[in-house]
């Protein structure tokens, strides 16, 4: 069989480990894959079978021994180098920075040879991140010269060609859209999720999740006291917290706590499988979370920007853009939420002619394995 790595970096949210996490549960049908990453949740959201190495995470590492930034560094690119001799993958496949957060990819990207895989998500962030940081002189030179395609995860009518018209023909001719990534989610699994559940009964159902929940607690706070609320004493409501909630636990040991209609989950493994199958789901404006209360069931999905906008524009752009062709409203203020989400939850009204592509596994996996096996043929983004 042939052999996939995929790398994310351990940053503030999933979502980049999320997205290749579930490429590699494509490729697994047909390749031997591992996913090397810092982030300490892996073990948690990683597939049962799909291999996996985790590092050790930079900022523990610098913190709890005392290392400098750059003997952090070092440590974590002797480790990566050692895994890439030890597996020798056929294939490589990162996101966000072609070198890596801290060009801790450097040698690899540079001087091991298999193809070179960069996947780009819907929204970078804002014209800084595109130019200063993802499509960097430096980056594109290193695009131009080391990388076989760029691996668009969007819909065309979500991410317009236009958005990269700036680029060098040699970056536009790699550039190849393979749709949302997204765990496809059956009509089977959903009624098989809703009587897990939903305890077999009809009664409706609400999802409300933040994200990897890192900066998420005050979104966090104001789902669990909405879900107070009299009205909806006939709904069930499940609210995940995300893997790295900072939010205070008062529940004792268990990850779980319920009381009447409502639960609250420290994390969830099969989240995907809630957001698809809910008949609400309330979410930050991640890229993953979006996607995946996209699909399944017919249903409004409420998201809130839990960064930043004055430095990070990614999760209201996700939103917005996605919000064209999906009945997502945009929560702009905690303060307003309440009343948002009671004007409009009852009164679900489907976009019309919605035909997102969300078959970003299966084309991504498609295109690698013919790579795999066909000489190198790429085709111009505008095509």
């Amino acid at each position: 069989m042939k052999k996939v790595m995929l790398f994310a970096y351990d940053g503030t949210g999933l979502g980049h480990l999320m997205r290749l996490i579930k490429i590699a549960w494509g490729l697994s049908k047909e390749c031997q894959v591992i996913v090397v990453s810092g982030h300490k949740a892996m073990p948690d959201i990683i597939p049962e079978g799909i291999q996996y190495y985790l590092l050790p995470n930079f900022s523990e590492l610098r913190e709890e021994n005392c290392y400098t930034n750059e003997q952090t560094n070092r440590i974590r690119i002797k480790i990566l180098e050692k895994l890439i001799l030890d597996f020798m993958p056929d294939v490589f496949v990162t996101d966000y920075l072609p070198l890596g957060k801290r060009c801790e990819l450097a040698r690899i990207i540079t001087g091991y040879n298999c193809l070179k895989y960069f996947v780009l998500r819907s929204d970078i962030g804002g014209d800084r991140l595109t130019h200063e940081d993802v499509f960097s002189t430096r980056n594109i030179a290193i695009l131009k010269r080391y990388y076989h395609r760029i691996l668009l995860a969007s819909d065309p009518v979500v991410t317009s060609a236009e958005v990269y018209s700036w680029l060098p023909t040699e970056i536009l001719d790699k550039i190849v859209y393979i749709g949302c990534v997204t765990y496809p989610v059956s009509a089977k699994q959903i009624i098989e999720t809703r009587f897990a559940y939903l305890a077999g009964h009809t009664k409706k159902w609400m999802v409300c999740s933040a994200g990897g929940g890192r900066i998420s607690q005050e979104f966090s706070r104001k789902c669990i006291e909405l879900a107070k609320d009299k009205r909806f004493a006939d709904w069930k409501i499940d609210i995940i917290l995300g893997n790295y909630s900072q939010l205070q636990w008062p529940y004792g040991q268990t990850e779980i706590y319920s009381k009447k209609n409502v639960t609250i989950h420290r994390k969830l493994k099969d989240l995907y499988l809630l957001h698809a199958s809910a008949d609400c789901v309330i979410c930050s404006g991640g890229y993953n979370s979006l996607v995946e209360s996209m699909q399944g069931k017919d249903k409004n999905v409420f998201a809130y920007s839990v960064m930043d906008f004055a430095v990070e524009e990614e999760q209201v752009h996700n939103i917005r853009n996605f919000g064209k062709y999906y009945p997502i409203t945009e929560i702009t203020s905690l303060e307003s939420m309440e009343d948002l989400i009671f004007s409009k939850m009852f009164c679900f009204q489907p976009k019309k002619n919605f035909r997102l592509n969300l078959n970003g596994i299966e084309n991504a996996k498609r295109l690698i394995i013919q790579d795999l096996n066909h000489f190198y043929q790429p085709k111009n983004i505008a095509k």
